[in-house]
């Protein structure tokens, strides 16, 4: 019954992407992953991809993303009968507490920071990674 993790992670920043990519390969992790670029092709991937990679074991969402923001994504998934169960993070430059306890609020299971150095970013993808496999001890958190 243990499930592989697979996380869906959107971000519209090429560099923050390469970033994650990177990190998680340093984990060796990089086939776990699957990144777009906004809340849209969230639910484009979705869509068309579950049958065959089934469901992501957690959504990662940059907040302030073109076309579908990440709260927006978030809401639109807590609000679906299907990805409603979905784990979903937060990941954003903003620390806007008003910001954080409204995604919070809507369903996010954690609201972090984007790490300033890639050593923190590492620490960042075992923290994801921890979280879809439903072993994260939290250890991130004021990285």
């Amino acid at each position: 019954m243990n499930q592989k993790p697979f996380i869906l992670i959107a971000d519209d920043d090429q560099e923050d992407r390469y970033l994650l990519h990177t990190a998680f390969e340093e984990i060796g992790r990089s086939n776990d992953i699957y990144l777009v670029e906004n809340g849209l092709q969230v639910f484009k991937y979705l869509e068309t991809s579950i049958e065959q990679s089934g469901m992501p074991s957690l959504i990662v969402l940059d907040l302030n993303m073109p076309i579908l923001n990440g709260m927006e994504t978030l809401s639109r998934l807590k609000a679906h009968n299907i990805y409603k169960t979905i784990p979903v993070i937060m990941f954003t430059t903003s620390v806007h507490e008003v910001e954080k306890e409204k995604c919070l609020e809507i369903g996010a299971a954690d609201f972090i920071k984007k790490p300033a150095r890639f050593q923190q970013t590492i620490l960042t993808a075992r923290y994801l990674h921890e979280s879809a496999s439903g072993t994260s001890q939290k250890a991130i958190k004021d990285c």
